[in-house]
C-alpha cells in the first residue's frame, strides 16, 4: 500500500480521515504480520464485519460521512466485494440488534456501487429501531452515543475479534468548524513574541509565527485554530514562491481560514503569520499576573496558561494533542526583565539599550498545550542532579523576595527526577527543569516541558509560617508534575477522552514518589482517605463519567479534570499495579514509554504494552473500569459457614435499575485472611458472586473484604460482621491496618448516606475508634462526624448533640496532645494535632475553645512573637474560632493580618476561615466585598467559597448572593479551569433541603450551562441524596443519641 494510493482514495471520495491515513502508514501497520494475517486473509463476507468495526470507531473520531469512509477502508485494504456477495450476505442476516447494523453497513455499499433499490430495504430495520437502540445503549450500558454503544457491543458480542487500530482523533469544533485535513502536522513553528509590559489594561502586541508544514494536496484554503487574535497577514512560501492570502476570516469555532488566489501546490512549504494579541487577566492564553513590590507599587509578570486549547490565545497553530511539532521560541523583552521558555536560552541580542531579544533552544517534538513562556523580574535558586548521566540543572523561580520559600520544592526535585529515572527507564529529556511561582494561577500547577507553573500555595513553603499539611501538599503536586514530564509530555494522549492517561498515572506514581522520599508519612493511607474517597464518591453519582469519557466540544474538556480522571483514574492504576505487582506494572511502563516516546498514545496502547511484559490480558481485566461509569458494591452475605459476596452497582441513591446492573467487573477481592478455598493469587471475583468459608476458630474471628483498600469497590458487611471487626479494631488487632481502618469507616459513611445502611450503625462502629491514635484515621473520622453535623443541623436537637458526641469523643486525646509542636516531633502526630485541635474546637469544646481566644488574642497583639503564639498547624482552626466566638473586632483583626502577611497560604488561611466563622447580615456582606475587591485575588475567591459551605449561619446567604451576582461571575470565571462549577456546586455541597434543590434548578433553567453541565448536574444529585437521608434516617440519629446519652 502507497502513499498514492491513498491520497487517491482521499481524492476519489472526499472525505477527511487525513489524521488517520497518516497514522496508519506511520505505523507501517499494512507490513507487520499481525494485521495481514487478520485482514487479508478474510472471506469477501466476513470483510463486512470488519470494515463496519474500522467504521464505529472511525466515527468516534470526528469521520462525519460513514459511506465515504467505509468505501476508503475497501479501497485500502483493496477489497472490493462484489454486489452480488453483500446483497446475500446481508439479505441473509436474522433480525438481532447487531445484525441490523451490518445490513446497515451493506446498504452503504451497495449505495455506493450504485444498488439504490436494495438501500431502502436495507436501512429500513436501522431506521425503525434507531431510537430504541440508542436508549439501550445509554442506559444498559451506560453510553451517551450511538458509536459507543456500537463498539461495546462488538466487544461483547464478539462481532470483531480483532484488536482494530486506534485512530487519531480529529478536533470536531464547536459549530461544526474542522481544521483543514490537507495540510499535515506542522513540523516546526518559530514564534518572535514581542512583549511590552503594560501596567493597567489588555495589552495588544505584535506578533509573528513562521510554521514548517506539508502540504499534501493543492488547496487554495488553510485553516488553523486562532482565537481573540487579530491576523493582519498570511503568506505561504513554496520554493522561493510567495502566496499572500487574500482573505482572511476568523470563524466562531476558534479557527481561522486562509484564502489564495492561486492554489497552493503540494510539498514543504513555510506558512509566515503576522498576528496582534491581548495580555488578559484572565489566567489563560498569554496572560498578565499582577503583583506589590516591597515599596507597595503594582507590578506585572506575563506568563502562559495553554491547557487545554488555549495555545491558539497566543498564537495560531493546530492546537490538538496529536498535532506535534518543535517550537523555536524568540521573545522580545525590556532589558532587564528575565524571559524563560521550555527550552534554555542560547542567544540574547540587544534590539536597544532598553530591550533585548532571547532566542531559545528548539524545543523536541511536542503538543502545543505543553508550549510555555514567562517573563517578568524573578529570582531563583538552583541545583543540579547528582545521580543522572546527564546532569539536570533544577531552578524555581519566584517574584523577588520569596525564593527561600522555594527551598523545600528544589530540594526534593532532582530527587524525584533521578527516582522517576531510574523506574521509568528513560531519562529526562531536557537538559533543565524550572519551576516557576505564579501569583494569579487558575490550576493548582501546570506540566509544562522544562518550565512547570504553581500557583503561589502549591510551590512554596515555609517551614516556621506554613502548615505541616502544606508541606505534603508541595511534595505531592512536584511530584505529580514531574510525572508528567514522561507521561504526558514524553508520551502524550491521543486526544482529550484519554486524558486519565495523564493525571490519573500522575496522581498515583506522584504518590508513589512521595512514599518513596517520605516513607514516614504513611502516603498511600492517605491516599486511601483522599483520591480513593474523592473517586469513589463522585462515581457514585449518575451524573458521572466512565474514565474513559468522548469529548467533541471545546466546553467539554475542562470539565473532566475531575475526580474521576484525576482519583478514580490513579485507584484503578493502584489496584491495577497491586494486580499485576508494582514490578511487572513498572516493567510494561517502560515498555509503554519507549514504544510512544514523542507519539501519542490511547489507553489501548498502555493496554497491550502492559499485556505483553505480564502475558495477561489487561484489556479484559480493565475494560469495565475505564469504559464503563460507576462503581461495585459488595454485598457481603453469612450461612452455614459460608461467606458469600456478590457484586452490583453501587449508587448513592440507592436505586439502580435492572438495566444499569449489567455489568459485570473484575474485582481483585482481597480477603483476608486468604480463604484455602480460593486458589487465584488475586482472588478476582469475576461472575456476580462467589462464596467462601468463614473462619471458624472463635466467634470473635473477623474477615475483611479490600485488604490494603487497593480494590476499587464499596463493601456491606452484615451486622455479625461489622461488630467482629469493630471489637478487632478495638482491641488493637495488628492484621487491621491503618488504610483498612480508615476504608472501613469510609464504606459504612458512604452506605449510611445511601441507605444501604444507617447512620446509627455508623455511630456504633465509631465508637469502636475510641483507642485510635493515628492521624489518617483520625482525619477521615472527624470528616465523617463533619458531615452528619452539617447535614442534620437543621434539627437543632440533633445538632446540639452531635457536637457532644464529638467533644467526648476527641476529650481524652485533645488534652494528652495539646497545643504545643515540640521541634523534632514526627510528621504525623504533627498533623494529628492540627486535626484534634480543629475538631475541638468546631465542636465546641470548652477548654479547647478557651485557649484558641487567648492565643489568638496573642497573636494579634503588637509586637507579638506570631509563631511562637500560633503553630501554623493550628492558625486556621483559632481564626475561626476566634471569629465563630466574637464580632467585629475579630474580623478586622483577621482582615488586617491577611494585608500585612506578604505569604499567599496565609492569606488563602485567612479566606477559609473567614468564611467559616463569618455571622450576622452586615458581616457576610462585608465579606462579599472584599472578596470581590482588588485585594482578593480571583482565583482565591474559592477559599471565601469554601468557608462559607460549612457555615451553618451563613451558607444560605452564600447562595443567594451567588444567585444575585450570577452574571458578574459568569464575566469573571468563562473559559477558567472550572471557577463556574465551583460557584455552583460549593456553596450548596452541605446542604440537605429539596427546597434549595428547586431554586438551583428553577435559576438554571434559562441559563447557558455548558461551561459547567457536570458540575451543576452533580450539585442536583448531591442535594437529592443528603436531602433523603436527613429524612430517612433523622429520627433515628435523634433516637440514638438521646439513648446514649448525648
Amino acid at each position: 500500500m502507497d502513499n498514492k494510493t491513498v491520497r487517491d482514495a482521499i481524492q476519489i471520495h472526499g472525505t477527511n480521515p487525513q489524521f488517520l491515513i497518516e497514522k496508519i502508514l506511520r505505523a507501517r501497520i499494512y507490513e507487520c504480520k499481525y494485521w495481514k494475517e487478520h485482514c487479508f486473509g478474510l472471506t469477501e463476507s466476513s470483510i463486512i464485519e470488519k470494515a463496519y468495526a474500522l467504521n464505529s470507531i472511525g466515527g468516534q473520531y470526528g469521520i462525519q460521512k460513514p459511506t465515504d469512509f467505509i468505501c476508503l477502508v475497501l479501497k485500502l485494504l483493496q477489497l472490493q466485494p462484489r454486489e452480488e456477495i453483500v446483497i446475500k450476505y446481508i439479505t441473509g442476516l436474522d433480525e438481532t440488534d447487531n445484525n441490523k447494523y451490518l445490513r446497515a453497513l451493506g446498504a452503504f455499499y451497495l449505495r455506493l456501487v450504485g444498488k439504490p433499490a436494495t438501500i431502502y430495504e436495507c436501512l429500513e430495520p436501522l431506521l425503525n429501531d434507531g431510537r430504541k437502540l440508542r436508549k439501550l445503549g445509554s442506559s444498559g450500558y451506560s453510553l451517551i452515543h450511538m458509536d459507543e454503544f456500537i463498539d461495546e457491543l462488538l466487544r461483547e458480542e464478539r462481532v470483531c475479534d480483532v484488536v482494530l487500530p486506534r485512530l487519531v482523533k480529529r478536533y470536531v469544533l464547536e459549530d461544526s468548524g474542522e481544521l483543514d485535513p490537507r495540510i499535515s502536522t506542522l513540523e516546526e513553528l518559530e514564534m518572535d513574541l514581542e512583549k511590552e509590559q503594560k501596567e493597567n489594561e489588555d495589552e495588544d502586541d505584535s506578533d509573528r509565527g513562521r510554521s514548517r508544514v506539508e502540504v499534501h494536496e493543492p488547496t487554495k484554503v488553510i485553516k488553523l485554530n486562532a482565537k481573540k487574535l487579530t491576523i493582519s497577514k498570511a503568506t505561504v512560501t513554496v520554493k522561493d514562491v510567495v502566496h499572500e492570502a487574500t482573505s482572511i476570516e476568523s470563524e466562531p469555532s476558534e479557527v481561522a481560514s486562509f484564502t489564495f488566489a492561486q492554489e497552493i501546490p503540494k510539498g514543504s512549504a513555510t506558512l509566515y503569520i503576522e498576528y496582534e494579541g491581548e495580555h488578559n487577566d484572565r489566567m489563560t492564553g498569554f496572560y498578565r499576573s499582577q503583583y506589590k513590590d516591597a515599596g507597595g507599587n503594582a507590578k506585572h509578570m506575563l506568563v502562559t496558561q495553554f491547557e487545554a486549547t488555549s495555545a491558539r490565545q497566543a498564537f495560531p497553530c493546530w492546537d490538538e494533542p496529536s498535532a506535534k511539532a518543535t517550537f523555536s521560541v524568540v521573545l522580545v523583552v525590556p532589558f532587564e526583565l528575565t524571559a524563560l521558555s521550555n527550552m534554555e536560552a542560547k542567544e540574547m541580542t540587544a534590539v536597544d539599550p532598553s530591550v533585548k531579544t532571547v532566542y531559545f533552544e528548539k524545543t523536541p517534538v511536542m503538543s502545543t498545550y505543553l508550549v510555555a513562556f514567562a517573563v517578568g523580574d524573578f529570582e531563583y535558586i538552583e541545583t543540579t542532579t547528582t545521580k543522572l548521566d546527564q546532569p539536570i540543572v533544577c531552578r524555581v523561580y519566584t517574584l523577588p523576595g520569596l525564593v527561600e520559600q522555594g527551598r523545600f520544592a528544589l530540594e526534593i526535585t532532582p530527587k524525584i527526577l533521578e527516582y522517576f529515572t531510574e523506574i521509568f527507564g528513560i531519562p529526562y529529556p531536557l537538559t533543565k527543569l524550572d519551576h516557576i511561582a505564579v501569583p494569579d494561577f487558575d490550576a493548582g500547577a501546570m506540566e509544562n516541558w522544562g518550565l512547570i507553573t504553581y500557583r503561589t500555595v502549591a510551590l512554596l513553603y515555609d517551614e516556621n509560617t506554613s502548615a505541616a499539611s502544606d508541606k505534603e501538599q508541595v511534595a505531592y503536586t512536584v511530584a505529580h508534575e514531574l510525572a508528567h514530564q514522561w507521561f504526558g509530555n514524553l508520551v502524550t494522549m491521543e486526544w482529550w477522552d484519554h486524558l486519565w492517561l495523564n493525571e490519573g498515572f500522575a496522581t498515583w506514581v506522584g504518590t508513589l514518589a512521595v512514599d518513596h522520599l517520605f516513607p514516614g508519612w504513611d502516603t498511600w493511607s492517605n491516599f486511601v482517605i483522599s483520591e480513593y474517597q474523592q473517586g469513589l464518591s463522585l462515581d457514585s453519582l449518575r451524573s458521572s463519567h466512565p474514565i474513559e469519557v468522548p469529548v467533541a466540544d471545546p466546553h467539554e474538556i475542562h470539565q473532566i479534570f475531575d475526580a474521576i480522571s484525576y482519583s478514580k483514574g490513579a485507584s484503578v492504576i493502584r489496584m491495577l499495579s497491586n494486580w499485576l505487582t508494582v514490578d511487572v506494572f513498572l516493567a510494561g511502563i517502560r515498555r509503554y514509554l519507549k514504544e510512544h516516546e514523542y507519539k501519542n498514545a490511547t489507553t489501548d496502547d498502555l493496554w497491550r504494552a502492559l499485556s505483553e511484559e505480564s502475558k495477561i490480558d489487561v484489556q479484559e481485566f480493565m475494560n469495565t473500569w475505564t469504559r464503563v461509569i460507576g462503581i461495585p458494591l459488595l454485598d457481603v452475605t453469612e450461612s452455614d459457614g459460608l461467606v458469600t459476596v456478590e457484586q452490583h452497582r453501587f449508587l448513592s441513591t440507592n436505586d439502580v435499575k435492572p438495566e444499569e446492573d449489567e455489568t459485570l467487573w473484575w474485582i481483585p477481592l482481597g480477603v483476608f485472611p486468604k480463604p484455602a478455598s480460593i486458589a487465584d493469587r488475586n482472588q478476582t471475583l469475576k461472575t456476580r458472586q462467589l462464596s467462601f468459608d468463614a473462619p471458624t476458630q472463635n466467634s470473635d474471628d473477623f474477615y475483611l473484604l479490600n485488604k490494603d483498600f487497593t480494590g476499587v469497590f464499596r463493601t456491606n458487611y452484615p451486622p455479625s460482621a461489622i461488630r467482629r471487626l469493630g471489637k478487632a479494631i478495638l482491641d488493637g488487632n495488628s492484621g487491621l491496618g491503618v488504610s483498612e481502618r480508615a476504608g472501613l469507616l469510609a464504606d459504612q459513611a458512604s452506605l449510611a448516606t445511601s441507605g444501604h445502611s444507617s447512620v446509627e450503625r455508623l455511630l456504633d462502629l465509631i465508637q469502636y475508634y475510641k483507642n485510635e491514635k493515628t492521624f489518617v484515621v483520625w482525619d477521615l473520622l472527624i470528616s465523617k462526624l463533619d458531615n452528619i453535623t452539617q447535614l442534620f443541623s437543621v434539627n437543632s436537637r440533633i445538632h446540639d448533640a452531635i457536637l457532644n458526641f464529638q467533644r467526648k469523643l476527641v476529650d481524652s486525646l485533645v488534652r494528652e496532645l495539646g497545643w504545643d509542636f515540640p521541634k523534632d516531633e514526627d510528621f504525623l502526630t504533627s498533623r494529628l494535632r492540627g486535626a484534634i485541635i480543629s475538631c475541638a474546637g468546631r465542636s465546641g469544646h470548652e477548654e479547647t475553645v478557651k485557649e484558641a481566644k487567648r492565643r489568638f488574642a496573642l497573636f494579634m497583639q503588637d509586637g507579638a512573637d506570631q509563631d511562637q503564639a500560633l503553630h501554623p498547624s493550628t492558625r486556621k482552626t483559632t481564626f475561626e474560632i476566634a471569629l465563630s466566638y466574637g464580632g467585629t473586632k475579630e474580623f478586622e483583626q483577621i482582615l488586617e493580618f491577611y494585608r500585612r502577611t506578604p505569604k499567599q497560604d496565609q492569606q488563602c488561611m485567612c479566606l477559609l476561615a473567614l468564611g467559616y466563622g463569618v455571622h450576622g447580615e452586615e458581616m457576610i456582606q462585608r465579606l462579599f466585598d472584599f472578596s470581590l475587591s482588588e485585594e482578593v485575588r480571583s482565583q482565591d475567591f474559592m477559599y471565601v467559597l469554601s468557608g462559607l459551605s460549612l457555615n451553618i449561619q451563613a451558607r444560605k446567604a452564600a447562595w443567594e448572593w451567588i444567585k444575585r451576582n450570577w452574571t458578574l461571575l459568569v464575566d469573571r470565571y468563562t473559559g477558567n479551569m472550572g471557577m463556574l462549577g465551583f460557584c455552583v456546586k460549593i456553596p450548596v455541597n452541605k446542604m440537605a433541603n429539596m427546597e434549595v434543590l428547586k431554586d438551583l434548578e428553577e435559576f438554571f433553567a434559562d441559563k447557558d450551562t455548558k461551561e459547567f453541565e457536570r458540575d451543576l448536574e452533580q450539585a442536583k444529585e448531591g442535594l437529592r441524596i443528603r436531602s433523603k437521608w436527613v429524612a430517612r434516617d433523622g429520627s433515628a440519629l435523634e433516637s440514638w443519641l438521646l439513648e446514649q446519652g448525648y
